[in-house]
């Protein structure tokens, strides 16, 4: 109980400091918080759950809770992976530089925000190349210049706006994006507080698709890159393949190629016949040159003299060339119209001659019969026959021969281009070949790919970002509710600190803590102000009380001696004098022959009489009086003998209550604890507070209803009522 009244009068000791600490504090923060920003809040809802499904080869492919689980933390990383927040930064930055206004608020972010990052970048050392990157027709145009511009470079304007600590771009203010996940489901709440309503709501919006874009990458990224690879090799090689096929088609045209196979076969076939054609003309001549050279050896001289008659040999001349036409256009077999007339007309005109040839040879026969007995004229028309056919099959054989020269020119012809087009044809299957089987490759990617998009985690945003029109309730009222009790609490943990380190004596309970003694009473400071008057009351009263304590001490009077109180003190100016002699006035108006002796006037402290003292009748003669006030010098710069102390009915040390204990007043005690054996040895407060003095006096006035309330509460009369 003790305890508890300590502490509601240590509170109510320091009531005023709290009152006016808890008010000034509360006042500041009041006015610190005037302008309090307002913070606008952006949330959004995520599905990212694992599919359980068949892939297109049929297999089933199943999910486990572990599974899941990861899945859910490899997204809360990515979300706030610095690479995700980086992209998330520039984006945000080229939107506000395309979008932003200095005049007005916008949807995407305040003048006030817009003037602050605009005028940084403008007044930056490289602020028109910043300015130049902005491309206010195209926000992915502006994203890439960003990105080319930025230099792992404390001094780059882009790389510091994002590692440096900007409240809106930086990677610090970024990491504020809070990502739960709620309960044990599939989804994740997303969301991202910020002073500017167009910043929370665009940078939301944009995690939103980096965070996708940045998901696709990691889990599509070698597929994408694998079909990437089959497109580019599939538009190369189906190029080659293009060109190849039309430089074979070009290559058909020049060479006048139709179809090469039946074009040489039906070649090798007129070769063939040819030859054997040949074989028969060459029969032929061959029988007629020998024919007709045995048929000249018969004729006779007036009949070898036809050979040399020009007519003859013109007109014989004139039928080898018809006879050459005849056969080179019978050897080709051009079976038109046209050839056929012209085949009858030369024969018509080879008949025509050879009948002239018959009438020039008759003219010149003389005789009738050839020396063998042969006729002339049958030998003439034997060898004109033979002539005939000799022309006939040496100009065929003159045409066939042509004819195998031509067809030798048409084998060199189409030698090469045989070769030529196998190997452009070759090229053409190879290169077929190859396209058709990266067309395979590539399909087969696409299905894993579809297969990984069946079997992969989805992402769908169940609840996107709205752009927030009313901002949080302000934290200025928790902010000002929080100093009000933080005030409290630190000044009252600031004085109870005091209170725990202090030595000063003040009151009964730490007089005791400190000392380790009981306190015999406590003396009142003297009051100000409105209690100044009520000064002598208080005087009488603590006087009175101590009296009343001092006397109950008088049970035994030694012989030839008065009542003896000492009044000691530690230390010097403890208010002894003053009390003592309050303590005498009180007791003579009592009636009592009281006898005050001072160290400083009534002792030689300096005597040897005084410092080997055996009893007080040593150093003071007795005048028959009821009791003897003592008042020695302070015991930390003198000394008092044994009998004088243990001499007395009561030794009262005053200790004044605005004094520190100190080590040396502690060893002091305990020697005057040691001398005083046979005598009580009591300590006294002077200059006390009024609260403390009334824990022995009772109530001080004035009497008023508000004191008596008060010292009742004091007191914890909580239910105590006036008589």
């Amino acid at each position: 109980m003790e305890f508890l009244l300590y502490i509601l009068k240590f509170l109510r000791k320091i009531s005023l400091w709290v009152l006016l600490g808890t008010f000034v504090m509360t006042l500041l923060a009041i006015y610190l918080t005037r302008n309090t920003q307002r913070i606008y809040t952006v949330e959004a809802t995520v599905f990212a759950a694992e599919q359980s499904s068949y892939t297109l080869e049929g297999e089933l492919f199943g999910n486990n809770l572990r599974a899941s689980s990861g899945m859910i933390d490899n997204f809360m990383s990515i979300i706030l992976a610095e690479t995700t927040l980086k992209k998330v930064s520039y984006r945000l930055y080229a939107r506000n530089m395309i979008h932003g206004d200095l005049k007005k608020d916008n949807q995407y972010i305040t003048a006030a925000d817009f003037k602050e990052i605009y005028y940084r970048t403008v007044n930056s050392p490289d602020g028109k190349a910043l300015l130049s990157l902005i491309d206010k027709t195209s926000e992915d145009k502006t994203l890439q210049n960003i990105i080319n511009y930025e230099k792992p470079n404390k001094d780059n304007f882009i790389y510091g706006l994002f590692y440096w600590n900007h409240p809106h771009y930086s990677y610090n203010a970024l990491r504020n994006i809070k990502v739960n996940r709620k309960g044990a489901s599939d989804l994740l709440n997303i969301s991202y507080s910020s002073n500017d309503p167009g910043i929370a709501y665009n940078t939301l919006d944009i995690l939103m698709e980096e965070f996708a874009n940045e998901y696709k990458n990691i889990r599509y990224g070698q597929t994408d890159k694998v079909l990437e690879y089959f497109r580019g090799e599939l538009s190369r090689i189906g190029h080659e393949l293009r060109m190849a096929e039309d430089s074979l088609t070009r290559y058909n045209i020049e060479k006048s190629v139709i179809n090469y196979a039946d074009e040489t076969k039906e070649i090798a076939s007129i070769n063939k016949e040819f030859e054997l054609r040949e074989q028969d003309v060459l029969l032929a001549y061959q029988s007629s040159k020998a024919m007709k050279e045995e048929l000249e050896k018969r004729m006779d001289y007036n009949t070898r003299q036809l050979l040399n008659n020009i007519s003859f040999v013109n007109k014989l001349r004139e039928a080898s060339n018809l006879t050459g036409k005849i056969s080179e256009l019978e050897s080709f077999n051009n079976a038109t119209n046209k050839n056929d007339n012209t085949i009858d007309r030369y024969k018509n005109q080879l008949n025509k001659t050879t009948q002239e040839l018959s009438n020039i040879a008759d003219r010149y026969v003389e005789n009738k019969q050839s020396k063998e007995g042969v006729a002339k004229t049958s030998i003439v028309e034997q060898w004109l026959e033979q002539t005939l056919a000799y022309e006939k099959a040496k100009a065929s054989l003159d045409v066939i021969q042509k004819s195998k020269e031509e067809l030798k020119d048409k084998y060199a012809f189409y030698a090469p281009v045989g070769s030529t087009l196998k190997r452009k044809e070759r090229n053409i299957n190879f290169t077929e070949a190859n396209y058709l089987s990266l067309l395979q490759s590539y399909n087969t990617a696409l299905m894993r790919k579809k297969n990984l998009e069946m079997t992969s985690a989805s992402l769908k945003v169940l609840n996107p970002p709205a752009y927030p029109i009313q901002p949080e309730a302000s934290n200025r009222k928790k902010i000002v509710i929080g100093t009000f009790a933080g005030s409290i609490l630190l000044i009252i943990g600031f004085f109870l600190f005091v209170e725990l380190l202090d030595r000063t004596l003040q009151d009964k309970i730490r007089t005791e803590r400190l000392t380790g003694h009981k306190l015999l009473g406590a003396f009142p400071l003297m009051p100000k102000g409105r209690s100044k008057s009520y000064g002598k009351a208080y005087n009488l009263i603590a006087t009175r009380y101590l009296s009343s304590t001092i006397l109950r001490y008088f049970t035994g009077r030694k012989p030839n001696l008065p009542y003896i109180v000492n009044f000691l003190s530690i230390e010097s100016k403890s208010g002894k004098t003053y009390i003592t002699s309050q303590l005498d006035e009180y007791w003579q108006n009592l009636g009592l022959k009281v006898k005050r002796l001072n160290w400083e006037t009534d002792l030689n402290i300096n005597s040897s009489h005084f410092l080997l003292a055996q009893s007080i009748k040593d150093v003071y003669q007795s005048e028959g009086e009821d009791i003897l006030i003592v008042e020695y010098p302070c015991l930390e710069d003198y000394n008092v003998s044994n009998h004088l102390i243990n001499e007395a009915n009561i030794n009262i040390i005053m200790l004044r209550a605005d004094k520190a204990w100190k080590e040396n007043n502690k060893i002091i005690l305990e020697k005057i604890k040691s001398q005083a054996k046979d005598s009580p040895l009591n300590l006294y407060l002077n200059k006390a507070e009024t609260s403390v003095v009334e824990n022995f006096t009772g109530m001080l006035p004035p009497y008023n209803k508000y004191r008596k309330l008060q010292y009742r509460l004091r007191n914890l009369g909580l239910t105590e009522k006036d008589a």
